[in-house]
């Protein structure tokens, strides 16, 4: 299998007043196409720069980000926005849902900016996730779960060929985190790349890679 995305002795430093801080140290590893991989580590280790970086959400300070072939840290910011609505799709720890829209609606959101119409690809993906009974339903009368399965569909609405999630379990119980960790295996089994980055340790049970991150550094698990 190819490798969809390569990352090359990324680094990322931030300056704070006098000092500088190395977030990322010469950070390096390879992602084949449809894998789903995990990154595990604490709060501050790095993980939520490395998916900005990864999503051209923040700039490298030094280092290669290889993405279907190109390397994408050399984008300017409108090639960067259209490869992130295009070619790429976002779940967060917060749905970030628009309550005044119905699911199916948030759902579209992302097709209606890139042009596109599918709203029967929307509706497939609501069943295919279960949730097509609420495609009516207005988020705040939806579980915590419900609303991430929600957000998911609509991350994958466009048929990008990498996902980005960041700690999208992080506030679900037990039970739904575990449904949550199905779907990204389902739906990169279904050729989709998913990187996930959380603090939560069971991820790696669902994951085909996991990576800890910790000093700056990623290591496989």
């Amino acid at each position: 299998m190819a490798n969809i995305l390569e990352i090359i002795n990324l680094t990322k430093v931030y300056k704070e007043a006098q000092n500088e801080i190395c977030v990322l140290k010469n950070v390096s590893f390879s992602v084949e196409e449809g894998k789903f991989i995990v990154f595990i580590g604490p709060s501050g280790s790095g993980k939520t720069t490395l998916l900005n970086l990864i999503a051209l959400l923040d700039k490298a300070t030094s280092g290669g980000i290889i993405f279907k072939g190109q390397d994408i840290t050399k984008f300017d910011e409108n090639h960067a926005a259209k490869t992130r609505l295009t070619d790429m799709g976002f779940v967060f720890q917060f749905d970030a849902l628009l309550p005044e829209f119905t699911v199916l609606e948030n759902v579209l959101i992302p097709s209606l900016m890139a042009n596109k119409k599918a709203k029967t690809y929307a509706k497939h993906l609501l069943e295919k996730l279960g949730i097509l009974h609420l495609a009516n339903k207005f988020p705040p009368s939806l579980s915590g779960g419900e609303k991430q399965r929600a957000a998911l569909a609509r991350a994958l609405i466009n048929k990008p060929t990498l996902l980005l999630a960041d700690e999208p379990t992080g506030n679900l119980d037990t039970q739904r985190k575990e449904q949550i960790f199905k779907d990204f295996a389902q739906t990169s089994k279904e050729g989709t790349t998913i990187l996930m980055v959380t603090h939560d340790i069971h991820a790696a049970n669902f994951a085909d890679l996991c990576y800890k991150i910790e000093n700056g550094q990623v290591l496989k698990m």
